[in-house]
């Protein structure tokens, strides 16, 4: 079996799976985009303007058993929004805001400094001090 034939069964084969699941897959693609971009709108104006500043954050829940329940399904949804803003950049989506809010809520090392070099960005920084504008919430302070 030839290259050419291969990739002409393999064709088929895709066709075959958007013709049965196509509008799964159409619905499923809407519903994560208006999904994210309602989430990732809502996260960004709410964080508190000085989020960007360096400081030492305390946790707030003092039942250990609760705050490693907590944390491990903060990390569980950082990773989902992580991987969906990934695939955001391939697709259309709020990719890079998706991340970044992933980033945000995430406890994995580095994650400050990873942070920074997202929301220095002209066109994040922009785009997030848009949407705290529009939800009438001061700008974002940032170091410099």
């Amino acid at each position: 079996m030839s290259f050419i034939d291969t990739l002409k069964a393999f064709s088929f084969a895709i066709l075959g799976w958007l013709k049965t699941y196509g509008v799964l897959l159409g619905i499923i693609s809407v519903a994560s985009i208006v999904g994210s971009i309602l989430f990732c709108t809502l996260a960004i104006a709410y964080l508190p303007f000085d989020y960007f500043l360096a400081k030492k954050r305390e946790s707030r829940i003092k039942q250990p058993v609760l705050r490693i329940a907590i944390k491990c399904l903060k990390n569980i949804l950082a990773v989902l929004l992580i991987i969906v803003g990934i695939i955001m950049f391939l697709t259309p989506g709020q990719g890079v805001l998706t991340v970044l809010i992933g980033i945000i809520i995430s406890d994995i090392p580095g994650k400050r400094r990873l942070e920074h070099r997202i929301i220095r960005s002209g066109a994040v920084l922009s785009a997030a001090n848009f949407i705290r504008s529009r939800f009438k919430r001061p700008l974002f302070v940032i170091e410099d």
